[in-house]
């Protein structure tokens, strides 16, 4: 036993607890954001198809076209939750990255230089998924206030013609919510990498050299 430990790698004090400071933020931001993208994965499916098949009990197609224009389109919305999924499986890399630190001898420059990178691509993939749920959430908002504008005052709260899927209904708001849930999941990633980002400076400190400004 004395001769297996001899034989490891010695791990600077520094890596180690930096290895261990990135296991445990990363093991909470993917447990929050699978929590959130699976909720909202779930509820987008749930009320697109609760959706389709309300318009299909439509009996003219001139108001199958007209009710499907005032649903929500779920391109962009869709398109944040696979960058989500996408964001997760980066987070959990970031994981297994940590653990790669206290395997191999690595110095405190490399691993900065690791820690670095993968807080730049999970950074990029986190702003361009936010950047798509943000312009998701002004596309159903958008459509749900035509949906508004466009009922009658005069129209009875409950409606059972074929028109009643013109009025806002609870569907609607779960879009809503589902949005709302990827573009927390994404905030969850990027609180995170701020986090493990602080850790970069201790890493590899920056140079003074030349440093002219008045030090106190």
């Amino acid at each position: 036993d004395r001769d297996g430990a001899a034989r490891r790698p010695k791990v600077d004090a520094l890596v180690q607890l930096v290895s261990l400071r990135m296991r445990r933020v990363s093991f909470l931001s993917w447990w929050a954001q699978i929590i959130l993208t699976v909720v909202s994965c779930v509820t987008l499916l749930f009320t697109r198809n609760v959706s389709n098949l309300g318009t299909n009990q439509v009996a003219t197609s001139t108001a199958v076209a007209s009710n499907r224009a005032l649903f929500p389109n779920y391109f962009l919305a869709g398109s944040s939750i696979a960058l989500s999924f996408g964001s997760f499986l980066w987070t959990w890399a970031i994981r297994r990255l940590s653990r790669r630190l206290l395997r191999k001898p690595t110095t405190r420059i490399q691993a900065a230089n690791m820690l670095r990178k993968s807080i730049t691509i999970g950074t990029y993939l986190n702003l361009i998924g936010m950047s798509l749920s943000l312009l998701g959430a002004e596309q159903i908002v958008g459509g749900l206030a035509v949906k508004v504008l466009t009922t009658s005052a005069s129209t009875p709260a409950v409606y059972q013609g074929s028109q009643s899927f013109t009025l806002l209904q609870p569907l609607d708001i779960l879009v809503v919510q589902a949005n709302t849930n990827t573009l927390f999941s994404h905030f969850c990633a990027l609180t995170a990498y701020l986090f493990l980002g602080r850790s970069i400076p201790q890493l590899d400190p920056p140079s003074i050299e030349g440093d002219e400004r008045p030090r106190a």
